[in-house]
C-alpha cells in the first residue's frame, strides 16, 4: 500500500493491524502521529493509548492490552516499539492475535527492520497493513526538497536547490528543519535564493563529513580522529555520524564510477544532483579510492552498524575504531 492511500484510509477506518518499519525515522514518526490523531483526535487519552517497548515489556502484557475493550471510547491504540528486538519465538506469540484481531483495537508494531520471509510477517501482511520507510535516495533529494518548499507556499531557484542539496544529508528531519529556518528568514519574500541558503543552512555537518572523508583519503589519522571526536563533542549520535559517513562514501563511489566512464564534471553533477563546484571537490577526493577500497569500506560500515546496535558497548569507541580500520584499507 502506498503511504498516501494509507493516510486516506486512516481518515475513515484505521486498520486493526499496522506494521511500520525502515530507516527513515522522521517519516515513520510522522505516520505514527497521524495514526494517533486518527484514533484520538487532538485529545490525550491515557486510558486507551498503550505504549510498550519490546525491550522491556512482556508479550502477554501487550496482548492483554490489545484484547481488552477501550475505556469510554470506541477505539484504543496499542503501540509496540522496537519490535525487531523480540526473538522470533516471541514474535510468533502474536500470531494467534493477528489471525483474530480485536475490532476495537489498533495494534501498531514499529521496527527498524523485519525478515519478510518469515511466516509471521507474511501472515501480518495478509491481515493488516505493512509500510516500509526507506532512506531517502540521493537521486530523490531534489524532488523531495522541492515538494517540501511548495508545501510551505514558497519557491526555490534551481541554483539554490542545488546548493541546499549539497549541504544537507538525506535525513528528512534535517531537511524539514533547515527549510523551516529558511521560511522564517524570508519574511515576506516568496523565493529562496542562493544568498539565503548560504546565510541560513548549517554547513557544520556536511563540511565536517567532507573533511573527514578527505582526511581518510589522504591517510591523515590524527585529523580524522579529531573530526570524529568533534562530532561526539557536539552531541551528534554515533549512529547518525555513521549514516552520514556511509552516505558520503556512497556519493564518492558513484562519482568515482562515473569518472571512470569518462563522464565530464558537468555530466557527473547532473547525474548526482550536486552543483559542479561541489562535484569538483568530491572528484578530487573520490580519485583516492579504488573499487576494492570502497567495497572494503562498505563491509566495515555494515559491521560497525551491527556492533553499535547489538553489542551494548562504547559506540563512540566503535566509531573511532572504524575510522582507524578505514585508514588501513589501501
Amino acid at each position: 500500500m502506498r503511504i498516501d492511500d494509507f493516510y486516506r484510509q486512516l481518515e475513515f477506518d484505521p486498520p486493526t493491524l499496522i506494521l511500520l518499519y525502515g530507516e527513515e525515522a522522521y517519516l515513520l514518526q510522522q505516520t505514527h502521529q497521524r495514526i494517533r490523531t486518527a484514533i484520538f483526535g487532538t485529545t490525550i487519552d491515557d486510558f486507551n493509548d498503550h505504549q510498550f517497548n519490546a525491550k522491556s515489556a512482556r508479550t502477554d502484557e501487550i496482548l492483554d492490552a490489545a484484547s481488552t475493550y477501550p475505556v469510554f471510547a470506541p477505539r484504543k491504540l496499542v503501540t509496540v516499539k522496537d519490535f525487531h528486538l523480540l526473538t522470533a519465538a516471541e514474535q510468533d506469540k502474536f500470531s494467534a492475535y493477528v489471525d483474530h484481531p480485536a475490532a476495537q483495537t489498533c495494534l501498531l508494531l514499529i521496527a527498524e527492520k523485519i525478515d519478510s520471509r518469515r511466516k509471521f510477517f507474511q501472515q501480518f501482511k495478509k491481515k493488516g497493513v505493512v509500510l516500509k520507510f526507506d532512506s531517502l535516495a540521493d537521486r530523490d533529494l531534489p524532488d523531495v526538497v522541492r515538494r517540501a518548499v511548495q508545501q510551505r507556499g514558497i519557491k526555490i531557484s534551481r541554483d539554490s536547490l542545488d546548493l541546499f542539496c549539497s549541504l544537507v544529508s538525506n535525513s528528512l528531519h534535517e531537511i524539514e528543519g533547515e527549510l523551516d529556518k529558511l521560511a522564517l528568514y524570508l519574511g515576506g519574500r516568496q523565493e529562496i535564493g542562493v544568498d539565503d541558503v548560504e546565510a541560513i543552512v548549517s554547513r557544520g555537518r556536511s563540511e565536517s563529513v567532507f573533511a573527514l572523508g578527505d582526511a581518510i583519503a589522504r591517510g591523515d589519522l590524527v585529523r580524522a580522529l579529531t573530526l570524529v571526536r568533534r562530532f561526539s563533542a557536539a552531541s551528534e549520535p554515533p549512529l547518525l555520524v555513521l549514516n552520514l559517513i556511509t552516505g558520503h562514501y556512497r556519493l564518492l563511489w558513484k562519482i568515482r564510477a562515473l569518472d571512470s566512464q569518462q563522464c565530464s564534471a558537468a555530466d557527473i553533477a547532473r547525474q548526482v544532483g550536486r552543483p559542479p563546484f561541489v562535484v569538483q571537490r568530491l572528484l578530487e577526493q573520490a580519485r583516492h579510492f579504488s573499487r576494492q577500497r570502497f567495497m572494503a569500506a562498505y563491509e566495515l560500515f555494515v559491521h560497525t552498524d551491527l556492533a553499535m546496535k547489538s553489542s551494548g558497548g562504547d559506540v563512540e569507541a566503535l566509531l573511532e575504531l572504524m575510522v582507524i580500520r578505514l585508514m588501513r584499507e589501501k
